[in-house]
């Protein structure tokens, strides 16, 4: 009987400690410590400010909300899977306690006929067995009484072994049960993880593309003002402003502190001619090197922008003002306040709109920054 309590045990513990085991456990620390990184590169997609964020920014955020649909709806599948699973697990222990239920039915139905059949002919005989009108049971149950006619222990014997049998399928049944609903609740809460990163995808989807429409536009409104920029530079030109100073030597300083939200490029199939500075209305803008102020006023697209010549065919620009703080002709050292941060003009939000342009060609500001 102890051999047969510490089996009982042993079976129960095992099944407790497979079924209750976390998903994923093969997977260890370095599951976990993906997932985590995962997951903090999802948080900080979430909290990114698009109208700040920089194109290089965007396009990780959207890869990182990719990365979490794609994981979460893994998860999701893997969760449904082992909820399946666990039903299933549920259902077969229940259909071997129903088994054992009736055979336990079966056995003290056997010893209930002995035990008349002994008290009804108490120095032997044959043996008597109560019928039923149902024909199956009936059979089972002739054979049964043909198998352990030998002795009655027999019987106690077996009725006892389909009474452990029965408590330790009950404890599985009832594991069973805790761990189904337990996965089903993991499999929800996988779902809604996903809804949730779905719909935050789809929100930055929706962010990226107004900002898209809105960087064009701008970009298309400083390309009207080619025709006037490119007038005010051969006006320049022609009046002898700029000096003999080589273009491409360099020497700029960055014109205002801020965050670059921009690159020089290709964007969405339209030339960026500059560098974007997110920075606070009001910032104090710089000169990036010294020269002479040629424009300062407001240029279609640009809004309140100031153009200050170099020398040697370099001109900067400095877009998007919300106040001009230098005039035409005047001279100003690296460093001067030319103006101020602003968002006019057609502008996606406060910034500084910084272009580079040698003999009138756009250029990369970085070729000239630090």
């Amino acid at each position: 009987m102890i051999k047969g309590r510490v089996f009982f045990l042993f079976v129960v513990g095992a099944f407790l400690v497979f079924m209750t085991s976390p998903l994923g456990a093969a997977g260890g620390n370095s599951r976990a410590q993906r997932d985590q990184a995962r997951n903090k590169r999802a948080k900080l997609a979430k909290e990114l400010d698009v109208l700040k964020a920089s194109d290089a920014q965007l396009e990780r955020a959207i890869a990182a909300l990719n990365s979490q649909v794609s994981a979460q709806s893994a998860q999701a599948q893997a969760a449904r899977q082992a909820a399946d699973a666990a039903d299933a697990e549920r259902a077969g222990i229940q259909q071997k306690l129903n088994e054992t239920k009736a055979r336990i039915a079966e056995i003290t139905g056997a010893l209930v006929d002995r035990a008349v059949n002994s008290f009804i002919h108490p120095n032997g005989g044959s043996v008597s067995v109560t019928k039923s009108d149902d024909l199956a049971a009936n059979a089972r149950k002739d054979a049964l009484l043909a198998q352990v006619a030998a002795t009655d222990q027999d019987l106690i014997d077996q009725l006892a072994t389909a009474e452990e049998d029965l408590q330790v399928l009950e404890v599985q049944a009832s594991a069973a049960a805790a761990v189904a609903a337990e996965r089903r609740i993991e499999t929800q809460n996988r779902l809604n993880d996903l809804k949730a990163a779905r719909a935050e995808k789809v929100r930055l989807d929706k962010q990226i593309e107004q900002r898209k429409g809105e960087v064009l536009a701008e970009i298309d409104a400083a390309a009207k003002a080619e025709a006037q920029l490119s007038a005010i530079l051969s006006k320049a030109s022609r009046q002898g402003v700029s000096s003999d100073m080589g273009a491409g030597q360099g020497g700029c300083i960055w014109p205002t502190r801020g965050s670059v939200t921009s690159e020089f490029g290709s964007r969405w199939g339209r030339l960026h001619a500059g560098i974007d500075v997110a920075a606070p209305s009001g910032t104090p803008i710089k000169a990036s090197k010294s020269g002479t102020v040629i424009f300062a006023g407001t240029m279609d697209g640009y809004g309140n922008a100031v153009i200050i010549d170099h020398g040697g065919g370099l001109t900067t620009l400095y877009g998007h003002q919300s106040r001009i703080a230098s005039s035409d002709g005047e001279k100003v050292s690296q460093g001067d306040t030319i103006g101020y941060v602003g968002n006019t003009g057609r502008s996606t939000g406060p910034h500084l709109h910084f272009e580079t342009r040698y003999s009138g060609s756009p250029r990369n500001p970085r070729s000239c920054l630090p």
